[in-house]
């Protein structure tokens, strides 16, 4: 077991590696009462076309949803969350457009039985054709309530103004046509292909003994036969740096306008760490613009401009990037004017807030290892990003005020897209 220190947020890691490729990493949290243990696989949403050696396999969009949903069935006649909550312990997973996640929390300190039931649940698809079909409508009258739901609808139709082919634009359900189009075959196909050990991660935090846990998840896997892995990767196809579509407007049964206004990043980085510090630039830039250290934010408040659905998000990693305004405002070509005037703002009148201001993201990073969900998610999407967990930290305190003169300019340069959601008539 190889055990790795991180000074900067005083935690160490003792990892492993097993024979089938299952790589471990325990985390001992000594003066917890609960651990919660996670299992990823570096398989999203935006895994729709792969290549597996020289050939290169397209699925339908939703697949790897679907697949976490039917992890789920057993034809033993098993009720896995009834069967964890015996066992004293509460079961969950997600699809992400980057990984899926199946996890458990539990108060006790033994959690040999529910660790156990997670690997066995997780390493061994057993479906139907008829429960894949049965599945098909659940799923649909998921992704159509999904679609009457405002914020998301409107995430949505912003990705689809911004990408021409990038299957972020896609719903991570998919749609009716593709869950429609998978069949069990599809399903057990991307099953042996993405859920082998070698392509998993094992987080366990606990205030169990890392040797002990090991030896556990060691028993479990050891009297498992695994086929040999195939190498895969995500193939996604060139995206232009021009927006799909400029401006595009929709109804919803909504009580006031909602917008986006977004803009859509160029050329991001191959090295996701030095995207990671690109967009802590970004963020640091905004947030002294778009927020109360502005004395014009306060206006834009009294002048009702904006309102307490205001903010904006900020997302780069080496396949996509983009900055995104969202807010209530009848009129969107003031929404548009109210971001470029912010964007106009001449920073140089916030500098002595520049320090306090990293401080208090320094002290977000940190309290996230104090919750033990938090932590072992930042830890699984650091892995699959073949980042190391505290070079967000690194790359704050990297950022100086000078790096930010001339975000603006990158900024401006970018192509947007509006997309507006009105009200009903």
């Amino acid at each position: 077991m190889e055990i790795k220190h991180y000074n900067e947020i005083n935690e160490t890691h003792f990892q492993s590696k097993l024979d089938n490729g299952l790589n471990v990493v325990i985390i001992q949290k000594e003066g917890f009462k609960s651990s919660s243990c996670f299992i990823a696989f570096p398989y999203g949403s935006l895994d729709i076309k792969q290549k597996i050696g020289d050939q290169i396999q397209e699925y339908p969009s939703g697949i790897a949803h679907f697949l976490e949903h039917k992890l789920f069935e057993n034809n033993n006649g098993m009720d896995i969350m009834e069967t964890f909550s015996h066992l004293s312990a509460n079961v969950n997973a997600f699809t992400s457009h980057t990984e899926t996640v199946y996890y458990f929390n539990s108060s006790k300190k033994n959690i040999k039985k529910p660790l156990n039931l997670l690997l066995d649940f997780v390493q061994q698809l057993s479906i139907t054709d008829a429960s894949v079909e049965k599945e098909k409508g659940i799923i649909i009258q998921e992704l159509r309530m999904y679609l009457q739901m405002p914020e998301q609808r409107l995430v949505l139709e912003t990705f689809q103004s911004l990408f021409h082919n990038h299957p972020i634009r896609l719903d991570i359900g998919g749609n009716e046509a593709s869950v429609n189009s998978i069949s069990k075959e599809l399903l057990e196909r991307c099953y042996a292909l993405n859920y082998h050990p070698s392509n998993a991660l094992l987080v366990c935090i606990t205030p169990n003994h890392p040797e002990l846990v090991l030896s556990w998840i060691n028993e479990n896997q050891k009297i498992k036969h695994f086929d040999k892995s195939l190498e895969i990767s995500r193939v996604i196809d060139d995206e232009n740096n021009t927006v799909y579509r400029k401006h595009y407007e929709f109804d919803m049964d909504i009580q006031s306008t909602k917008m986006t206004y977004s803009f859509k990043v160029k050329n991001t980085s191959s090295n996701n760490r030095d995207n990671l510090l690109k967009e802590w630039k970004y963020r640091l830039f905004l947030e002294m613009i778009f927020s109360s250290i502005n004395p014009q934010y306060e206006k834009w408040m009294s002048d009702n401009r904006i309102h307490d659905y205001f903010g904006y998000e900020v997302e780069l990693n080496h396949e996509y990037g983009y900055i995104m305004f969202y807010g209530e405002n009848e009129d969107q070509d003031d929404f548009v004017r109210l971001i470029h005037e912010g964007l106009d703002a001449n920073i140089n009148d916030f500098e002595d807030y520049f320090l306090r201001l990293k401080r208090r993201y320094f002290a977000q990073l940190l309290r996230q290892f104090d919750d033990q969900d938090d932590y072992a998610i930042t830890l699984i999407r650091s892995r699959f990003s073949h980042v190391e967990i505290t070079d967000s930290i690194h790359c704050l305190k990297e950022v100086n005020f000078s790096d930010l003169l001339s975000i603006r300019d990158e900024i401006l340069d970018m192509d947007t897209a509006l997309v507006k959601m009105n009200k009903k008539q």
